[in-house]
């Protein structure tokens, strides 16, 4: 049972201590995770799984879901069995696996179109053939399709709104709030969690004071999660990254992030970070901005989080991996470590799942 309570996110009734990573390459013309075209799907797995994480955001696209084409640069001799598989067999695989694994995961419908395609900048796109009805449907297809499944705790409805994308403006059109709304409404029958990112690309949330997400059904509102992403400056270089002394560095920040987002954890609002990372090499401004961003989240109480990413092959932030899909980096594992160091954990066992609380 999925539920909140207070700013807390709940599992059972108990705390829900969340650790994640994200892990991408389904919503991209492989239509399958990265890293399989060498390495074992299993090895990857492990990797997350020995490494402390209890939790994976996978993101996806609505032409994967709509087509289910077969998936491609796939290692067979690494992989067997996965070579000539569909699209949504292989996220079938993909889940079981994690589920194996005592892993939740999050589906992050992350992009319209499948490629090199940015996500489109509302919850739809008229002209590619994605009207809202359907993103919709397209969304029920899959919450039929795993609502049973324990580990698919989570649905994050849209991938980073921006531009045209407003909160609190009352224009059906361009509002993603109401967007959300009616979109969680229309997936009632989902058991678990709404992640809902914020305006201009996932981090502002301003308007959410004024407007929190209101389905108008108690047992909705309390399954609903804003999820902000954050980055450094390796991602998007701001002047308030350039702030040399380190107490109005970290008060300058503060004031930022709290009036971005932070405000939600202090008026009891339930808050799971769902992108924020960076090269972080030890030196750089990044890695200044990661080590502060980490402090911060631990201060706020707003540690629930998922990493970007596992992939190395991600252009501004590198991954956990070396580019050899193998080596781990250090420094990076420190970092989400010491951001969220005792996670819930989950054990099949007898055909029951034991949970083991985090902290």
């Amino acid at each position: 049972e999925w539920t909140t309570d207070d700013g807390r996110i709940m599992v059972n009734g108990q705390p829900l201590v969340l650790k994640g990573v994200n892990y991408f390459g389904f919503e991209t013309e492989t239509y399958a995770p990265h890293g399989i075209w060498d390495h074992n799907l299993n090895d990857m797995l492990d990797f997350i799984k020995d490494n402390n994480f209890n939790a994976i955001r996978v993101p996806f696209s609505m032409e994967m879901v709509r087509d289910n084409p077969v998936i491609m640069n796939v290692h067979c001799h690494n992989n067997p069995n996965l070579c000539g598989t569909s699209a949504l067999r292989m996220l079938d695989i993909f889940i079981d696996r994690a589920a194996e694994r005592g892993l939740l995961i999050v589906l992050d419908n992350h992009r319209t179109q499948s490629g090199g395609y940015i996500s489109p900048p509302l919850w739809y796109n008229n002209s590619a053939g994605y009207p809202e009805n359907e993103v919709i449907r397209l969304w029920k297809q899959l919450v039929m399709k795993y609502k049973n499944h324990w580990n698919v705790f989570a649905i994050d409805l849209k991938n980073e709104p921006r531009d045209a994308a407003t909160w609190g403006r009352s224009n059906r059109n361009t509002d993603w709030n109401q967007a959300a709304e009616r979109m969680i409404n229309a997936l009632h029958e989902f058991p678990g969690f709404f992640f809902v990112g914020g305006i201009e690309w996932g981090g502002r949330f301003e308007n959410a004071a004024q407007y929190p997400i209101e389905t108008g059904r108690a047992h909705l509102n309390e399954r609903v999660v804003y999820s902000p992403h954050c980055y450094g400056p390796d991602v998007y270089d701001r002047s308030e990254f350039h702030v040399e002394n380190t107490h109005e560095y970290a008060k300058n920040l503060d004031r930022i992030y709290t009036a971005k987002y932070g405000f939600l954890a202090e008026k009891g609002y339930p808050v799971v970070i769902g992108e924020w990372g960076g090269k972080a090499k030890p030196g750089t401004r990044d890695a200044k901005w990661n080590n502060w961003f980490v402090d911060w989240i631990r201060d706020k109480c707003m540690t629930n989080n998922f990493y970007w990413a596992l992939n190395p092959n991600s252009g501004h932030t590198g991954g956990l991996l070396e580019d050899d899909w193998k080596t781990p980096i250090q420094h990076k594992l420190d970092l989400v470590n010491r951001a969220q160091p005792n996670p819930t954990k989950f054990k099949k066992h007898n055909e029951k799942i034991c949970i083991t609380k985090g902290t």
